[in-house]
């Protein structure tokens, strides 16, 4: 399926109230470089960042790929959310999300004159 498919399947399944088919089908967007996919999966991630385990959580997906969970980790380092400021671990972790196809890993690298 492609990602734009995938994309307005997770939508829909968000407006029905089904977060976690919603989210499997963000996944499967966000996979497929889908930006607008990869940021609304990064927001549903960073919700739910609220706790060390849930942090322990997000670490265990992006040791694992996920580059959009990397991407919500480094923005945790960015803000201190859960662990404390580090823009050196930051950085690196935006610039593995972006070689990993992460649009908006690349992006902010680009803005802040990163490559």
């Amino acid at each position: 399926m492609d990602a734009d498919k995938e994309y307005q399947l997770g939508a829909a399944a968000f407006k029905a109230g089904k977060a976690m088919e919603g989210a499997e089908h963000l996944r499967n967007a966000a996979f497929a470089g889908h930006a607008e996919a990869q940021n609304q999966l990064a927001r549903v991630y960073f919700a739910q960042v609220k706790t060390r385990e849930d942090l322990a959580n997000l670490e265990a997906a992006a040791q694992s790929g996920d580059h959009v969970a990397l991407f919500v980790l480094a923005m945790c380092l960015i803000q201190g959310t859960i662990v404390t400021k580090d823009s050196e671990k930051a950085i690196a972790a935006l610039r593995i999300a972006a070689r990993s196809g992460n649009a908006m890993a690349a992006a902010m690298l680009n803005s802040g004159g990163e490559n």
